[in-house]
């Protein structure tokens, strides 16, 4: 007999595709976190949003999907900078081995970049209890911080994720990172709640930051409602609409729609229902006023007031 090893099977059909089934689960079971995250931001902004002007967002009877699309209006070059930053670091920190007090000799061929950043990591990390102090002081703090109370729960989960990272458990075990890996409870207490916990603190941070630019953009939307399309009402009938720069015209009995009503903007349209302020909305004052379009009633929709652009601008 020979004493050589007999080579390795080749990987069956089978197994490759109980490999290929598994990679295809976590890639559906990530799409679908993901999702759930966009709708849950998108709900979130959209309903800052319309609660500046007295809607519901629920009520416009907006889809799964279109809730999911609206979380991109928080996407920007910044937010999106950090969340790679922050995907990076998150995956350093859980990956990187602990700290030794013997220099590494493969650290030799790295660039000073890198290792600038590694040592900006370590110190971040060991400062996770004051990054916690600082949450939880601006809990304290919390009537006074206006449209910014998002940075206190944002601050604690972010701490709390540091400080399960392996450095961070370096410093709190003595060295002994891996003190106590043996036991499942331990495990559980020590890793699955505060991440879960880390987690839940991230989510209300995130939901607050969105909510306070949601009403941010609503507050824009109002300021500069005369740039929005022009809706002009035609109606048989007299409607009970009043507001300042809402203007009303009757254009005599032998006209088909009487009334002209203008000096109303659009602020979104829904399966025929129409979302109008008048011109001279204010949030403590200003009406919002919803129009279904029908035989009696006829809508008309222009252009709003174009931003001037000097010499510039061209006639196409």
């Amino acid at each position: 007999m020979s004493g050589d090893a007999a080579p390795s099977a080749p990987p069956t059909p089978a197994r490759e595709e109980r490999t290929a089934a598994g990679l295809l689960g976590i890639v559906v079971a990530q799409a679908s976190f993901l999702v759930a995250i966009m709708y849950f931001l998108g709900a979130v902004y959209m309903t800052a949003y319309y609660s500046y002007f007295r809607l519901d967002a629920f009520s416009l009877g907006l889809g799964f999907a279109e809730m999911a699309i609206q979380s991109l209006n928080v996407v920007s070059a910044p937010t999106a900078i950090v969340c790679v930053l922050a995907v990076l670091m998150a995956r350093h920190l859980a990956t990187a081995p602990a700290p030794t007090t013997q220099p590494d000799s493969e650290e030799e061929g790295e660039r000073r970049l890198v290792r600038t950043l590694e040592r900006a990591l370590r110190a971040v990390a060991g400062a996770h209890f004051s990054i916690v102090g600082s949450g939880l002081a601006l809990l304290l703090l919390w009537p006074y911080l206006g449209a910014l109370r998002w940075t206190a729960p944002l601050l604690l989960g972010v701490g709390v994720l540091l400080g399960q990272s392996p450095w961070a458990r370096n410093q709190a075990t003595g060295g002994d990172a891996d003190r106590g890996a043996d036991s499942a409870p331990s495990r559980t207490w020590s890793r699955a709640v505060p991440v879960f916990t880390a987690g839940l603190l991230v989510m209300w941070g995130l939901s607050l930051a969105i909510g306070a630019l949601g009403e941010q953009e609503a507050r824009q939307t109002a300021a500069n409602l005369v740039r929005h399309p022009a809706v002009v009402l035609l109606s048989t009938h007299r409607l009970s609409l009043a507001g300042p720069g809402l203007e009303v015209r009757d254009l005599g009995a032998k006209a088909h729609y009487r009334y002209r009503y203008t000096g109303l903007r659009r602020l979104t349209e829904r399966n025929g229902r129409y979302y109008l302020l008048p011109l001279g909305w204010t949030y403590r004052t200003g009406p919002t006023y919803v129009i279904q379009d029908g035989g009696d009633l006829r809508v008309e929709l222009y252009p709003g007031t174009q931003e001037e652009c000097g010499a510039l601008c061209t006639e196409g």
